[in-house]
């Protein structure tokens, strides 16, 4: 959770007189700037005024010299500032005649869905969905964590506001938007993460992975083989292509492509081999690079769900000819909107991808094939360069919470992920299983645990795909009928995950 602290809270911090008077105010700021699952700010336009409040206080209690006392407010503000945030006075704020400087500070909470810590009852009792009395936050606070949500992306990204508002200055003041140096300096940071030569950014996931198909040539008579336990955008990006798609069943464990079921489906009209890392969790690539060669096929990797994932030390991205990412909001590498990017070793391919995503055009009103328009933006790319430099903690913390699901869950109503142990999965989705998958949703939900199925119809019984409606393929329809996803983020507190742990270990068929 966010909060700003007003200038009265701030102020009981730092008098040992008001300490004692008001001791509710540093038991909350100290409360939020030690938990981990709270931020702290204070707004840009409280600054000015503490410092002159600051000085008043020390010139009239101790009534040293200006120079010294000017280095005293100094050094308070800057030990401040080493504890909370700056938030930054939104330009379009509503001002208050009554008194400017309160509401430029309510300003700032509502910019960035904070709660205002404050002593002032005239701000309480005119901004009470948002002012918090010191006194009463203990039991706000408790209400507000009553509720889990399975992906709360406000609490992700407001981690990184100051970061994201310096980005999209320098955007707006570059006059550049399409293309420009932020989706470069993306393009060369991304493929220095995933250890490829090249990264190009395109529109969204599903477009990085037709377009790599089209680079390819691969179109209309050919087939491609993709699991049948997927995301529909695998099978879209066959279809757009014009080309065939051959569903193989994945491995029950892993719940990714199993390759032993590879080569009976493989034609003298299959041309690749599309592998899922679902979930976050590197498929079995060795084995599909082995397949693939024998018969002369590309691997295209759909990494949209495996930003940064390892697959016996190699990162996904870098483990077949090419891959497709997806920087959807809700995933592990997410922008403030859509995106997505192909990474390969392969120069011709890559210059190939350039051109498709840009109108078939390498250079300006010179068309060199029918191309498309799809283009990561420069707005996202610097949010995305943002969000990389955090990419592996981010991981991490997701890491910590599936231990501890993985530890911990012990109920024999319900499968836990599998991992082999070539694998270091980044659990872009924590999924179980249960026959009484339906059940276990209603009680969570009874309990305030949000929860997700990911995905509750295979792409084969889609009507999108409805001259496929009538094939069987028992091992995908079995995991969409029993797989549940529990909340899992790099912002979920670990009594989030306790609470989680607690009620699936009580559920009782």
């Amino acid at each position: 959770m966010f909060f700003i602290f007003d200038n009265n809270i701030i102020l009981d911090t730092l008098s040992n007189a008001r300490k004692e008077k008001f001791p509710s105010s540093l038991s909350v700021f100290d409360f939020i700037i030690n938990e981990s699952a709270h931020t702290g700010f204070i707004s840009s336009s409280s600054i000015d005024n503490l410092e002159f409040v600051l000085y008043s206080e020390i010139k009239t209690t101790l009534n040293l010299e200006r120079k010294i006392t000017n280095k005293l407010v100094e050094l308070a503000i800057m030990n401040l500032l080493d504890k909370v945030e700056i938030a930054k006075t939104p330009s379009y704020m509503e001002i208050d005649f009554d008194d400017i400087e309160d509401s430029q500070v309510v300003a700032t909470a509502r910019a960035i869905g904070a709660k205002l810590i404050t002593r002032d009852k005239g701000i309480i009792n005119k901004h009470h969905d948002i002012a918090i009395h010191p006194d009463n936050f203990f039991d706000v606070v408790k209400q507000e964590e009553k509720d889990i949500p399975f992906l709360d992306l406000k609490e992700i990204n407001m981690q990184h506001f100051n970061e994201y508002e310096k980005a999209f200055d320098n955007v707006m003041k570059s006059g550049w938007y399409i293309l420009g140096k932020e989706v470069e300096a993306f393009e060369k940071e991304f493929a220095e993460y995933c250890g490829v030569k090249y990264c190009i950014g395109v529109g969204n996931g599903l477009d990085a992975l037709h377009i790599i198909l089209r680079a390819y040539g691969i179109g209309k008579g050919d087939e491609v083989i993709v699991p049948s336990n997927t995301y529909i955008a695998t099978w879209l990006a066959v279809s757009y292509a014009g080309a065939k798609v051959i569903p193989v069943e994945p491995d029950i464990r892993t719940y990714n492509l199993d390759p032993k079921l590879i080569e009976e489906k493989i034609t003298n009209k299959t041309k690749a081999i599309i592998a899922v890392h679902l979930y976050g969790q590197p498929a079995d690539m060795d084995a599909i690079n082995t397949i693939a060669k024998k018969y002369n096929l590309k691997v295209i990797e759909d990494s949209a769900q495996a930003h940064g994932a390892l697959y016996k030390g190699r990162k996904t991205g870098s483990l077949g000819d090419a891959s497709g990412f997806s920087f959807y909001p809700g995933k592990n590498l997410g922008a403030l909107g859509d995106g997505g990017a192909i990474t390969t070793n392969d120069d011709e391919l890559a210059k190939r991808i350039r051109i498709l995503r840009n109108y078939g055009s390498e250079k300006k009103y010179f068309n060199e094939v029918k191309g498309f328009n799809s283009r990561l933006d420069e707005m996202q790319a610097a949010f995305l360069r943002v969000k990389l430099r955090h990419l592996d903690e981010d991981n991490n913390k997701r890491k910590e919470i599936a231990k501890n699901y993985m530890e911990n869950i012990i109920n024999e109503n319900i499968v836990l992920p599998y991992v082999p142990e070539w694998a270091d999965p980044v659990w872009h989705l924590f999924v179980i299983r249960s026959t009484k998958r339906d059940d276990l949703q209603k009680y969570l939900s009874e309990n305030n645990i949000q929860t997700m199925i990911h995905y509750p119809i295979p792409p084969h019984k889609q009507k999108a795909y409805s001259n496929m409606n009538n094939l069987s393929f028992p091992i995908s329809e079995q995991i969409h009928e029993e797989v549940l996803s529990l909340p899992i983020s790099g912002a979920q507190k670990r009594y989030s995950s306790e609470n989680i742990i607690r009620y699936l270990n009580l559920f009782e068929i």
